[in-house]
C-alpha cells in the first residue's frame, strides 16, 4: 500500500488497497504487507478490509466506480 494516488510510483495499492492497474480490484487480505509478520495479523487484515470496504461502498453511493 502506498500514498500515490495517480502515479503509482512506489506501491501497487493505494492507500484504500485499490489496485492501480484495475481501478475495481481491492487487496483485502495480507497480500497488502511488504513481509509476513511473526505475529497473528488477523485483526489488522480485518481492519483493512473494513477500511477499503467503507470507501468502496462510498465511492458506489457517489458513482465513482
Amino acid at each position: 500500500m502506498g500514498f500515490d494516488h495517480e502515479v503509482p510510483q512506489k506501491s501497487v495499492l493505494n492507500k484504500w488497497n485499490q489496485a492501480h492497474e484495475v481501478k475495481n480490484l481491492f487487496v483485502v487480505d495480507g497480500a497488502a504487507f511488504v513481509s509476513v509478520s511473526e505475529k497473528n495479523c488477523t485483526l489488522t487484515i480485518a481492519a483493512l478490509a473494513w477500511r477499503a470496504s467503507e470507501y468502496l461502498a462510498e465511492e458506489l453511493r457517489r458513482g465513482d466506480l
